[in-house]
């Protein structure tokens, strides 16, 4: 029976050092997009998500987060990724994990994106395409990818 391991980026410089605390604030109506993950080898693939609504007042527009494919990395091509559920490039998704905001500080929403298709590399889009009202509120969000190697 194979062990569930997390997927980390060779050592190839320039290089990410992952410590498992890096978060990124979304709340500015642009797409966040992660660093391409080298998942052509592994199955059951699964992004994990920790979103934490941030609030000083209002509440954070809805956030929406989907997985992206392509055979080869974005150094090579920036145009050729797919989003799963449809779109792809500069297009959403048809159908993105949409996550609801409650308005309430420091509320914990988590969840996972799991996949079968598969694809040389991977990167996970964060996107709230409804920005809060008022601009004091946004996520703190945490994305990690994890796999069975063969």
């Amino acid at each position: 029976m194979s062990i569930p391991t997390i997927q980390v980026r060779s050592i190839v410089l320039p290089s990410l050092t992952p410590f498992g605390t890096e978060t990124e604030n979304i709340n500015d109506l642009l797409e966040h997009t992660s660093r391409d993950i080298e998942v052509e080898y592994l199955q059951d693939k699964i992004i994990h998500v920790i979103a934490i609504e941030a609030i000083t007042a209002g509440v954070p527009g809805n956030l929406w987060v989907w997985v992206e494919l392509s055979p080869f990395p974005t150094t090579t091509s920036a145009d050729y990724w797919m989003a799963i559920g449809g779109g792809g490039g500069a297009l959403v998704p048809v159908a993105p994990l949409v996550e609801v905001a409650t308005g309430a500080d420091t509320t914990i929403h988590t969840f996972t994106l799991p996949w079968a298709i598969h694809s040389p590399y991977a990167r996970v889009v964060v996107q709230t395409p409804v920005s809060a009202t008022p601009l004091t509120a946004n996520w703190v969000v945490q994305c990690w990818f994890s796999g069975k190697g063969p």
